[in-house]
């Protein structure tokens, strides 16, 4: 049975809960300004106070609805927290509980409308309602707790153990002491780069988050620098004018990587402070893009039990955008460039195991396919065994040659491939009559069914060929219009390679299907 670790919302756009710091603040500093007011009306808690007097700060953001919320706040974790090192306690942090959710009253806290109980009584900490810290936090589920460091810095800890938060806490950076300290707070380069066309040079834009670490603002010029061993791979004079504690990404424009990993390095290279904190290292991986030759292809989606959580896109090219939080509204609005094709999460409403085939014939190029999750486990079902996991697969019609992404792609991820010759065949999607096909299961044991639906009426016939280009199976449909549903029985063929073709008003769609004894 799947695991559940936390609620996940869905409005608008993507809403996952497993992609790194998509839950944290721009930058992951906190961006200061935030006022607490109790449950009941007072005391309010001004946090940057807090932090300023150098206390670490626990924050759990919750929905009153959420059933993973009230067990993680009922369990009393947070209690003990409060008892050792809270205000209970060594007063070492200060811990608050926050409504999050602007669509639920304060009211219901204490038990009211749909909550789960009452969050208040007997809870020795501070609980408030606050409908703007979900954007404040770019909340991305409930519950996410974090901890803010007097250095501004926001970790998701997330349903630790109490001994799990004393170390966090204990980890917590202090507050600034120098007047000119700006500090390299993380290399935000992409941790995968892919090469396509193959030939081609790994490259990709060199990033870091330069955080202002000190009492007052700086306002000049700072040089940073990107090496890969002893190699500089790019570099830049960045215009600096943060206040304290105050946060930048800031480019250093394209460097060439080697294939393999590279461990990177961005340094600020001008004297300041204090340089022990000036540099950053991340090791992004450049790979060369799988190549499946010719263009005649099939994605094979072998869902887990859960294809409903599952949203997929679709577009030539290589990456544009390699956080999946903001290419699946671009894939929704259509605005995705080379976009061929998206299925919102949800197309899939299956609760069983559940196949997708599409054929398409695609020109000389680069491709990739994005895969979403709502739940930010991939295709990872089971716990215990992988029985239940799915897979994905893009093969070849005409050849053995196929490329797999992995399953356990979290909340979003993409593959890159290679078409190096066009495909020979016609894809769906230039029927204009047709705007869904789809073969399964595939292999197929006692029988594979073909699907397609039409919108308008057309002459069809679906036909299956052998290794050697026998037809061993014909339906002459004749002028059909609408969804169509053709089974095919394979109980007394050989195993083997097998191929079926739709031909539609002349134009010839081709789906590779492997028979199995």
């Amino acid at each position: 049975m799947k695991k559940v670790l936390q609620s996940i919302m869905v409005a608008g756009a993507l809403v996952v809960g497993s992609q790194a710091n998509a839950q944290l603040p721009d930058n992951g500093v906190y961006p200061g300004g935030l006022v607490l007011t109790q449950f009941g009306g007072s005391p309010t808690h001004d946090i940057d106070a807090q932090l300023d007097a150098g206390k670490p700060v626990i924050i759990d953001l919750f929905a009153v609805w959420c059933s993973p919320c009230w067990s993680y706040h009922t369990g009393g974790t947070l209690e003990t927290v409060y008892n050792n090192i809270g205000d209970g306690g060594t007063g070492q942090v200060k811990i608050y509980a926050v409504e999050a959710d602007d669509s639920t009253p304060e009211s219901s806290m204490d038990g009211g409308g749909n909550s789960q109980g009452d969050w208040i009584t007997g809870t020795p900490y501070p609980m408030s309602n606050n409908d703007n810290i979900a954007d404040m936090f770019n909340l991305g589920y409930y519950p996410t707790l974090v901890l803010v460091c007097p250095d501004r810095t926001v970790t998701e800890v997330g349903q630790a153990s109490a001994s799990q938060w004393a170390a966090a806490v204990n980890n917590c950076g202090g507050l600034a002491s120098n007047s000119n300290d700006p500090r390299v707070l993380e290399n935000t380069t992409d941790a995968n780069v892919t090469v396509c066309p193959s030939g081609g040079t790994a490259s990709t834009e060199i990033k870091a988050v330069v955080q202002n670490y000190s009492t007052t603002a700086i306002n000049g010029t700072y040089t940073l620098e990107a090496t890969v061993g002893a190699t500089v791979i790019a570099s830049t004079n960045a215009n600096l004018s943060l206040d304290p504690y105050e946060a930048t990404e800031v480019s250093l424009g394209n460097g060439n990587l080697n294939t393999g990993n590279n461990n990177i390095t961005i340094t600020i290279t001008t004297s300041n402070d204090n340089l022990s904190n000036d540099a950053a290292s991340a090791v992004t991986s450049a790979q060369v893009a799988a190549d499946l030759g010719t263009g005649d292809i099939t994605i094979t989606l072998d869902f887990d039990n859960y294809g409903e959580e599952v949203g997929m896109g679709f577009a030539s090219g290589t990456v544009q955008e390699t956080d999946p939080f903001a290419a699946y509204p671009m894939f929704g609005a259509g605005t995705y460039p080379g976009q061929i094709d998206f299925h919102n999460i949800g197309t899939w409403t299956n609760s069983n195991t559940g196949d997708y085939f599409q054929y398409v014939s695609l020109a000389a190029g680069c491709y990739h396919l994005y895969m979403f999750d709502n739940y930010g486990d991939g295709m990872t079902n089971s716990s215990s065994t992988t029985s239940d996991d799915g897979s994905i697969v893009i093969s070849n019609n005409s050849t053995s040659a196929q490329t797999t992404m992995d399953i356990d792609y979290g909340s979003g991820y993409w593959l890159t491939f290679e078409i190096t010759s066009a495909g020979t065949g016609v894809g769906f999607e230039e029927i204009e009559s047709m705007d869904a096909f789809n073969v399964f299961p595939n292999p197929a044991v006692d029988m594979t069914t073909v699907q397609f639906n039409l919108t308008a009426a057309s002459n069809v016939t679906v036909q299956m060929y052998n290794a050697v280009g026998q037809i061993v199976f014909s339906d002459n449909m004749g002028e059909v219009n609408g969804f169509q549903t053709v089974e095919i029985g394979t109980t007394n063929l050989e195993a083997g390679i097998y191929m079926i073709n739709v031909n539609v008003d002349g134009n010839i769609i081709t789906q590779k299907v492997s028979v199995i004894k």
